[in-house]
């Protein structure tokens, strides 16, 4: 008897058309409301360089237009004409200041509120956790007199002890939040191994904090770079201006006609702060997302 086995064959067919997503009005209101947001940040960045290489002539005419040639005079005029330079200078070391004044203690701090917890030490977290709620442009009459009594008044130390101020309780609890993510294993077989206190945080715990220690200084870095309120009010002696208060001078020292070299002051300032973000936005990113994490 013979057995005829029956093979079937795969059927050979069109691939499958994927479903149709439904139209959805809110799918639409929401891509729509963040093209806007983007727009809001996107062009502010983009009319300088519009403006920048023209002249005065040809803004007044044809602000919208793309300039007719690239005029790098502009940004020479901008440079020389309200000291750019000198105001660079001054802001770099504001931002070093900041930086230095900032980290090192929002550093240890966190570490001493994660892995020495009393009463005392939470009680004293959350006073300095109550500085980061108070916005400053609530505390700047205090801040002035105190620093007239301080003696610290004009000057850039001044200016950036105040932006150390407001900076430590954030990254005090970005810190905390970090280290108490670390087992205590790791102090405990550095102890085993002879290191102290000091020893096991320096060689030990705060290695393991760089992602948490690059974010914290170029945000400070950059926050202090683009500060404007809290120099206009501390800041009061042309030779010590920032770099913001800088620019801001540029039309009212050299009337709106200059307004192409204003522009090229605009970016300017802003340069380095772009140039930084580009050097490290993945690590600004991978640390926002750290210290949204922590956090939460």
């Amino acid at each position: 008897m013979q057995i005829k086995n029956k093979i079937k064959m795969p059927a050979v067919g069109f691939p499958q058309a994927l479903p149709k997503r439904n139209f959805s009005y809110a799918s639409f209101l929401i891509h729509f409301i963040m093209i806007v947001l983007a727009s809001v940040v996107i062009i502010p960045m983009i009319l300088p360089f519009l403006f920048a290489f023209k002249t005065p002539l040809e803004f007044a005419y044809h602000p919208w237009n793309l300039p007719q040639q690239l005029r790098w005079e502009n940004f020479k005029i901008a440079w020389e004409s309200v000291k750019i330079g000198l105001g660079m200078c001054n802001t770099f070391i504001v931002c070093l200041g900041a930086v230095l004044t900032t980290v090192p203690p929002a550093a240890l701090a966190g570490y001493i509120f994660a892995r020495y917890r009393t009463k005392v030490t939470n009680i004293l977290f959350y006073l300095i956790m109550a500085g980061f709620f108070v916005p400053a442009q609530m505390v700047l009459i205090p801040l002035y007199k105190l620093e007239i009594n301080l003696q610290l008044i004009n000057s850039l130390p001044g200016l950036f002890l105040i932006m150390a101020a407001f900076g430590i309780p954030f990254w005090t609890l970005i810190y905390r939040s970090f280290y108490s993510t670390l087992p205590n294993e790791l102090v405990e077989a550095a102890r085993i191994d002879g290191a102290g206190h000091w020893g096991s945080y320096f060689k030990i715990m705060l290695p393991l904090a760089k992602p948490a220690t690059v974010i914290a200084i170029l945000l400070t870095f950059m926050g202090a770079w683009s500060d404007y309120m809290l120099s206009l009010i501390f800041i009061n002696s042309s030779d010590r201006f920032t770099l913001q208060l800088r620019v801001a001078q540029f039309i009212g020292q050299l009337g709106a006609n200059y307004f192409p070299q204003y522009a090229a002051g605009v970016i300017i300032s802003a340069a380095p702060t772009v140039i930084l973000y580009i050097l490290f936005h993945k690590k600004i990113i991978e640390g926002s997302m750290l210290a949204g994490a922590l956090k939460g």
